[in-house]
């Protein structure tokens, strides 16, 4: 089995590069060590746990591959505006506000559920010339050659390829057998992921808040806007506080979370089940190795804060893609080493700021707490800084 490009991991990031590459006219062989999922459409009035708030870069990478017009509309919420909060009382100002429309943009964001894009991006492949999906498989080996990185199976296939792209997520085997290491950071926090029904309309207004809970530690309290009157939410809180609102009775949990956002948006119903995620933050020190490419999780993992996660690995993506362009080679160093300064910067400058914020909004110092405070709130004044920032992420 000779390919151009073997892809291990089918998730949203590498079944999205495999697509584009195969659209491109590259012969690309996906593997995954898990079975196809069933991807079923929630009943109505019910979204998946898992959302993402795609903007508008990695929305041009997925209509690049033709999947973005494919989503279902009705499934999609647009984000217009976004408005920070700090952790200190309100009278000292109103936080930061972002407007799509003050900065002469469409919008900030599009919030998407995981299955939807998962859904697009399947029946895609399908029908793709040049892409073979092979799963349930599990790789057990590799060895790179002059002109080509074999990866052997457990059943004792091998699969040979020009490049192999690591797209199998925060705890890669191809990373690992690659032999790059990965720099952790653990934040001793979890998200706690719910969706609501609200009592009033969103607007198409996402809204988030640095708190202090009542355990004395940082807390992150994002609410994003769901198709209709509805409402996900993401809570990070410390380990401990996070397994206890897992147990909460859920209208109570409900009620707590409308509190937690000062009943912006009224009432919240609970409209599904909660989940957990553990958060910390990974950087491989390194993208590339011979004849492999690492992209998504594999090669970054930031804080949920600013919801980039996702958009820094369609990045990723369509950096290589473009670094792969015209190539006869796909692992030729030349190109890997150009994927990989192109995207230093950007998952550089990311983890900066996501690390920063949660470092500093953690400090419980009296005179930290009023200088971060005053900046975000200065920041929302000045009247050419949100739009500059607005631009900036449409950009990418």
């Amino acid at each position: 089995m000779d390919y151009d490009v073997a892809v291990i991991g089918a998730g949203l990031t590498g079944l999205s590069l495999a697509l584009a590459l195969a659209r491109a006219g590259r012969r690309v062989a996906v593997l995954d060590t898990r079975p196809p999922p069933r991807l079923e459409l929630p009943p109505p009035g019910r979204f998946d746990t898992r959302i993402y708030a795609i903007g508008p870069p990695a929305a041009r990478w997925l209509e690049q591959s033709r999947v973005w017009g494919a989503l279902d509309g009705a499934r999609l919420s647009p984000v217009y505006d976004m408005r920070v909060q700090g952790d200190a009382a309100p009278a000292l100002g109103s936080g930061l506000a972002l407007s799509s429309y003050r900065a002469g943009v469409d919008l900030l964001c599009t919030i998407v559920e995981e299955n939807e894009i998962a859904r697009g991006l399947a029946a895609a492949a399908r029908y793709a010339a040049g892409l073979d999906l092979l799963r349930p498989v599990t790789p057990v080996a590799l060895e790179t050659r002059e002109q080509s990185i074999r990866i052997v199976l457990a059943d004792g296939r091998e699969v040979a390829a020009g490049l192999l792209v690591g797209a199998d997520g925060a705890a890669s085997w191809t990373r690992e057998r690659a032999g790059i290491a990965v720099d952790v950071h653990d934040y001793q926090m979890s998200a706690v992921v719910a969706n609501f029904a609200c009592a009033k309309p969103h607007h198409g207004t996402a809204m988030q808040w640095f708190r202090e809970e009542a355990d004395g530690n940082l807390g992150i309290l994002a609410w994003l806007p769901l198709p209709g009157d509805n409402l996900s939410i993401v809570w990070s809180v410390s380990s401990a506080q996070a397994r206890a609102l897992m147990e909460e009775d859920a209208h109570a949990f409900a009620a707590r979370v409308a509190a937690a956002g000062g009943e912006a948006l009224g009432a919240l119903a609970p409209t599904g089940e909660r989940a957990l995620f553990a958060l910390a933050s990974r950087r491989a020190r390194a993208l590339v190795a011979p004849r492999i490419a690492l992209v998504g999780d594999a090669a970054h993992v930031v804080h949920p804060l600013a919801g980039q996660g996702l958009n820094l690995g369609f990045g990723d993506c369509a950096a290589l893609h473009a670094a792969l362009e015209g190539a006869r080679d796909c692992g030729d160093r030349g190109r890997l080493r150009a994927y990989e300064r192109a995207r230093k910067a950007a998952t550089a400058e990311m983890h900066a700021v996501t690390h920063g914020l949660a470092r500093l909004f953690a400090h419980r110092h009296p005179l930290v707490r009023a200088l971060r405070n005053a900046g975000l709130n200065l920041a929302g004044r000045m009247p050419v800084l949100p739009e500059l920032l607005v631009r900036g992420a449409i950009r990418g």
